[in-house]
């Protein structure tokens, strides 16, 4: 059935944000295709940006392994052998200072591959795309007594040993990464020796490998986050070729082919592409940054009366808003942060951990280097096993390069006590008089963010009994 003004507007105009949009006998003009093809192409390249970020954050870590650190899968490990030192020369989205970290990777093409782990230990595997696939320790099926795991590929039909823990990917490159309690570990080589003694990782069938790598993190200058440039989509088609199909679906492949990267054939853009799909980028990190900075979200402020934000919203690690995969809050937590697992997200009291992310003072506006803060921490932290305040930079999402050892503050440290059991922590230029153990250095005219971590939180934390002053600005 024919609209019956449809013949009215087959010639006309149409002031749009691509600027005038011309009809000819209801036909576009040369002037309005060329501007709806480039309109297009940069929207696909915005939406693969945006898209395949978890993927590429993954990807990210995999290759800063090769590239800086000389390791390969299946058997080599990274350990930050010092809670702090070294870490903040690192481009990696929101490291800890506190724990003592080991990561590796997993490549299932050929085969399953075993990892075995100690007791008392925060550990997960997420697969190529960041997505959960188990955790490790505390949180996991082996509840803290240490493990054997193994890992395979969902068409693998190899035999698979009846005492292990059990998981399928659909990716070939897994993650696995840990943190221990510096008490059991120690630093140094102590870390090292520690790793060395109680994690490991080789194919299943072969044993240990008395050569593997156990590479000292702390002494790298690490890079492990994905590049925000026309790059992002070479090494994106790179890993495509790499990965099998039934790691993306339809959808995913479809917008990849739509610019140009599809498994088979190389990736090969003219100059005309190339261009909007660097533009693309761009679009996509102004999206990304706002998502994170001003976000819109419902139910993104974790109190009414708090500047507080989630990073995982509704308490899923998996995105997920009923049946809606909810892509913004997505983008979100894999902007601002790694490891996905549900013991960073649900409500489990003395188990897992609980984040809480502040970009703004009291005020509203956004924490600024070149001003002075307080902030006060009631008594009483919920946080069974330990917290922190750790400082960020927005831009690079990574520890805030002060010249500092550690641009934090936890319970590891002596710090200056009210007399009530709260404590006043200072952010800016110069510590108050007799603050110095309890003050971060920040930059003038540099913004800076925070992460509040409390591992084991409490039920103080879950009910709201608790909850963290804002930054109130200093005069």
């Amino acid at each position: 059935m024919s609209h019956p003004n449809a013949y009215e507007t087959t010639n006309r105009t149409v002031e749009t944000r691509l600027g005038t949009l011309e009809y000819v006998g209801g036909f576009p003009t040369p002037e309005t295709v060329q501007k709806a093809y480039d309109q297009l192409d940069v929207q696909r390249a915005t939406q693969v940006y945006l898209e395949f970020m978890p993927f590429m954050s993954q990807q990210a870590i995999f290759d800063s392994h090769e590239r800086e650190s000389g390791m390969g899968p299946n058997s080599d490990i990274g350990v930050y052998d010092y809670q702090s030192r070294g870490k903040v020369n690192a481009v990696g989205l929101t490291y800890n200072t506190e724990s003592i970290y080991c990561s590796a990777y997993l490549d299932v093409a050929a085969g399953p591959v075993v990892i075995e782990t100690p007791p008392n230990i925060l550990g997960v595997i997420d697969d190529g795309w960041m997505r959960y696939v188990t955790d490790l320790g505390n949180a996991g099926p082996d509840r803290g007594q240490g493990g054997t795991f193994v890992i395979a590929h969902v068409d693998d039909t190899s035999d698979l040993p009846d005492d292990a823990f059990i998981f399928r990917t659909t990716t070939y490159r897994n993650w696995v990464m840990a943190r221990a309690f510096v008490s059991d570990t120690g630093e140094g080589e102590s870390a090292l020796s520690w790793y060395r003694q109680n994690f490991r990782i080789y194919p299943l069938g072969s044993g240990p490998d008395p050569d593997a790598n156990y590479v000292a993190f702390s002494q790298q200058h690490l890079i492990t986050t994905h590049a925000r440039d026309f790059t992002y989509f070479e090494r994106l088609a790179e890993v495509v070729q790499y990965e099998p199909a039934e790691a993306f679906t339809p959808y995913e492949l479809g917008l990849l082919k739509a610019i140009g990267i599809e498994k088979g054939r190389p990736f090969a853009p003219d100059e005309r592409m190339r261009a909007l799909l660097a533009e693309g980028i761009e679009i996509g990190d102004a999206i990304a940054k706002s998502n994170a900075y001003a976000n819109r979200l419902e139910g993104v402020r974790r109190y009414s009366d708090r500047k507080y934000e989630h990073l995982f919203l509704g308490g899923r690690h998996d995105f997920k808003d009923g049946d809606a995969l909810w892509l913004d809050a997505r983008l979100l937590f894999h902007y601002e942060a790694i490891v996905v697992t549900p013991a960073m997200a649900i409500e489990r009291v003395g188990v897992g951990s609980q984040y809480l992310a502040c970009y703004r003072d009291s005020a509203g506006e956004f924490l600024m280097g070149e001003h002075n803060y307080k902030l006060h921490l009631p008594p009483d932290i919920p946080a069974a096993n330990f917290w922190s305040v750790t400082v960020y930079h927005p831009e690079t999402r990574s520890l805030l390069a002060n010249g500092q050892e550690k641009p934090s503050l936890s319970s590891y440290d002596e710090l200056r006590w009210n007399d009530d059991g709260s404590v006043d922590l200072y952010f800016g230029q110069e510590p108050p008089d007799g603050y110095a153990t309890n003050w971060v250095k920040t930059l003038p005219h540099q913004g800076w963010e925070i992460l509040l971590r409390l591992y084991g939180p409490l039920e103080s934390y879950f009910d709201g009994t608790w909850k963290p002053d804002d930054f109130v600005r200093l005069p």
